[in-house]
């Protein structure tokens, strides 16, 4: 009887920046090893072979799908040929694991996940924020009910890049756009927090471009809750997202793609009362409740310095070893070697591909 598998042999499609990150975050990770590369172009393959010191480098993407040593395949493709790369990887009966964003449209990621489903193989997104501790952090702050009910979420996400019509990034039959390479976070922020949009509206600027340079999406959901989430390749922007709720708020700081701190806004009671609808709100006027609140803190004074204490700002550090990257590598591992894991759903996946659809299509975009 074989001993049981310790370690999840990977293998990468491209030799990119992004394959390089992949790369490097594999070589701290407990239960994966990285051993095979596949490369269009032969030398490229070789190279990164030698760089990270790997028994294989194949010189057509097929030929690395039907290497029997590798259990899973990343895709680090530009966007437009994540379909096909996938294509290949599932048909030859490989778990895939697909550089963001998982595909250029819901239509795509629909045929990609029935397939995987259809074969049982492993398919995600290699959406590797939800696996940072800064994530962790936060997700655990709003199950315990720390800023109460959920009500908006405010976030930015902009880095400025040379246009050119040599970059994937300003190319659109290549999948690019700020959508695509940064809203993409941005809408899986959201759709955690929310779910499913009600109503999308989106207003995107182009340029001279053919792909949209910067992009400003309101998502609106039931009970008055929304997301306004925008996204830029030409303009910096904050890139950060503060999370409001009922009893406080939570900033997770810059970038937001890869978060090393949040901090935890509690209102105090003052603001809590005077942002409430209650029968004092609407009876008074902000002079009369400011008059009493005024009177409150002379004729009691313990209880009015409680009531007016301004809110408090708690900032919690999560640092990241390395580049953040093995924490989903790890999870993903740890997946397909049957341990207790997290991994993104597929059916979550599939409804954010659906939303960057009706953000591209609304009446204002373009």
């Amino acid at each position: 009887m074989s001993a049981p598998k310790r370690v999840i042999n990977f293998g990468i499609i491209g030799t990119g920046k992004s394959a390089h990150n992949f790369a490097k975050a594999l070589t701290s990770t407990r239960h994966g090893k990285l051993i095979a590369v596949g490369s269009r172009k032969k030398e490229r393959a070789k190279k990164f072979a030698k760089e990270f010191r790997l028994p294989f480098y194949l010189s057509s993407y097929e030929k690395l799908a039907n290497n029997s040593e590798v259990d899973v395949i990343y895709i680090a493709t530009p966007n437009a040929c994540h379909k096909d790369n996938a294509l290949t990887c599932l048909n030859a009966g490989k778990n895939v694991l697909i550089e963001k964003s998982f595909s250029t449209n819901f239509k795509d990621a629909k045929i990609l996940i029935n397939l995987a489903i259809e074969k049982r193989l492993f398919l995600m997104e290699a959406m590797w924020t939800r696996f940072l501790p800064a994530f962790n952090k936060m997700e655990q702050l709003i199950d315990s009910g720390e800023i109460g009910e959920l009500k908006s979420f405010n976030a930015t996400l902009g880095q400025p890049s040379v246009i050119s019509k040599d970059s994937n990034l300003f190319n659109y039959p290549m999948g690019g756009g700020a959508t695509l390479d940064l809203g993409i976070y941005l809408v899986f922020w959201a759709h955690y927090l929310f779910g499913i949009p009600a109503r999308v509206q989106s207003d995107m600027y182009y340029g001279d471009a053919d792909v949209d340079l910067t992009t400003s999406t309101i998502l609106s959901y039931d009970q008055g809750r929304y997301a306004h989430i925008s996204s830029s390749i030409i303009t910096r922007f904050t890139n950060n997202g503060i999370i409001y709720g009922t009893k406080g708020a939570i900033e997770i700081h810059q970038p937001l793609y890869c978060p090393t701190a949040i901090s935890v806004i509690k209102y105090s009671k003052a603001s809590r009362l005077m942002g409430k609808q209650s029968i004092l709100s609407s009876v008074l006027s902000i002079v009369k409740r400011i008059s009493l609140l005024k009177n409150l803190y002379i004729n009691y004074p313990l209880l009015g310095r409680y009531i007016l204490r301004k809110d408090i700002k708690k900032t919690i550090y999560m640092p990241i070893k390395g580049n953040g990257l093995q924490y989903m590598i790890e999870e993903v591992s740890n997946h397909l070697l049957g341990n207790n894991s997290q991994i993104i759903p597929l059916d979550e996946t599939l409804a954010i591909m659906e939303t960057i659809d009706k953000i591209k299509s609304t009446p204002n975009a373009g």
